[in-house]
């Protein structure tokens, strides 16, 4: 993998990776063009909730003409709700476990009371272990089995692709808030400023991590933080030089 080190890398390791950066740093604001350009085309995603009953309100996707919107069209033609059948849900509203009551102990026997929680953040509950009926369970197979192929066609396989085009949707918009902090006026996040606070932890006092490649180009010999055994006298120098 290239650039495969972290925190413990050479000098020259790092100058490569630093030149890399620089060149694909060129491309950021075309970059940000397309992504807005390929959002648009799959579809911009917006689910409502309501909020007392957590139950779906509406799924809605824009442009119509984008392929979320068609997926969304053909799901409804086809006699699917998609409101009923689905949660959907964008990445900027999850789903999580709410806070529970704190441990108490309960007098005079000492029981263990709260501690945990059974309710999401949409209302619904932990239900844990469900018991199901065998024998119904066998005859809603015998309903289902001979018409498996239109569930599939007409249900599932648009609900995967609905589902999919959301989670690229959100990808593609997650990627573009990135990209945008790194070019915005002042950012702390752009190209330059990341390779500068990168080179000035390189010669904090203290640390040996960052060493000359002179005599390890593959960086090879490094062990572990503070470990001298590579001459490292070129960087010490360096770092001197700069404060």
């Amino acid at each position: 993998m290239a650039f495969n080190f972290y925190g413990v890398f050479t000098s020259g390791q790092f100058d490569e990776l630093e030149a890399f950066s620089r060149i694909q740093g060129k491309d950021i604001k075309d970059r940000i063009a397309w992504l807005s350009a390929a959002a648009q085309r799959n579809g911009l995603f917006r689910t409502e909730y309501d909020p007392e009953t957590g139950y779906p309100l509406s799924f809605t996707v824009s442009p119509s003409t984008s392929y979320g919107a068609k997926l969304m069209a053909a799901y409804r033609i086809l006699g699917g709700v998609p409101e009923r059948d689905m949660l959907l849900r964008t990445s900027d509203d999850p789903v999580f476990l709410t806070r529970g009551s704190n441990v108490s102990k309960s007098t005079p026997d000492s029981t263990v009371e709260g501690g945990y929680s059974d309710l999401y953040s949409n209302g619904r509950r932990y239900r844990g272990n469900q018991r199901f009926d065998r024998d119904i369970g066998i005859q809603v197979d015998k309903l289902k089995r001979w018409q498996l192929e239109a569930v599939k066609h007409k249900r599932e396989h648009l609900e995967f692709k609905i589902k999919r085009a959301l989670d690229y949707t959100d990808q593609l918009l997650n990627e573009l808030a990135l990209l945008r902090s790194m070019v915005a006026d002042g950012s702390e996040s752009s190209v330059d400023q990341q390779i500068t606070n990168l080179v000035g932890l390189f010669y904090t006092p203290g640390r040996a991590n960052v060493i000359d490649d002179s005599e390890d180009k593959f960086g090879l010999d490094i062990g572990r933080i503070g470990d001298q055994s590579v001459p490292n006298e070129i960087d010490i120098a360096r770092g001197e030089a700069l404060r």
